[in-house]
């Protein structure tokens, strides 16, 4: 058995504040708030909320009379045959689905349908954001097959393109303007 020739050598443990040292810790300037990260270097201001457009629900980001417009050409797309113009998701043949689907969404962002267009839940109108973007991942859900495998896909391609340019005015409209 082997045995070392220098005795035991114990060795203190030092905490690692002792090796690197402690951060200094920034110091609020004044008249800052803390009110988010980056507060400490300075005032940052919040970044302002969008205003709420009167009349629609929550997240909706586009004028009643817009949504009333894309309710009606929709309509007149889906009793006449046209082909609904979804650029977005694929669209399998069924353009009256599609513009079904445009319509449903834009008719109940009206309040005009007591109940939802995909899961046909009942809310208390002017939905909230939550309620808006909950139908929209629903409708995500149905085109993808993840949930809501009895409503037709195309369908739910419309309700789902018709929500998100409701809510975002980057969109493009689902279905083309008649009235141009």
């Amino acid at each position: 058995m082997a045995s070392s020739s220098e005795p035991w050598n114990e060795h203190r443990q030092v905490p690692v504040s002792e090796i690197l040292g402690t951060p200094e810790r920034p110091t609020i300037l004044p008249g800052a708030t803390a009110q988010w990260p980056g507060h400490e270097y300075g005032s940052t201001p919040m970044p302002p909320k969008p205003a709420p457009i009167p009349g629609v629900p929550g997240a909706v980001r586009r004028q009643r009379t817009e949504l009333e417009q894309l309710r009606d050409d929709a309509a007149r797309q889906f009793h006449a045959g046209e082909a609904a113009r979804v650029e977005v998701y694929a669209n399998r043949g069924k353009d009256a689905a599609v513009a079904h689907g445009v319509w449903a969404a834009a008719a109940w962002l009206l309040g005009e349908l007591q109940a939802s267009p995909i899961s046909s839940e009942a809310y208390t109108y002017p939905y909230t954001a939550r309620e808006v973007g909950r139908e929209k991942t629903r409708a995500l859900d149905c085109i993808e097959r993840n949930a809501w495998q009895s409503v037709d896909e195309d369908y739910g391609a419309g309700v789902l393109h018709a929500l998100e340019w409701a809510t975002n005015t980057e969109k493009q409209r689902p279905v083309a303007s008649t009235t141009a």
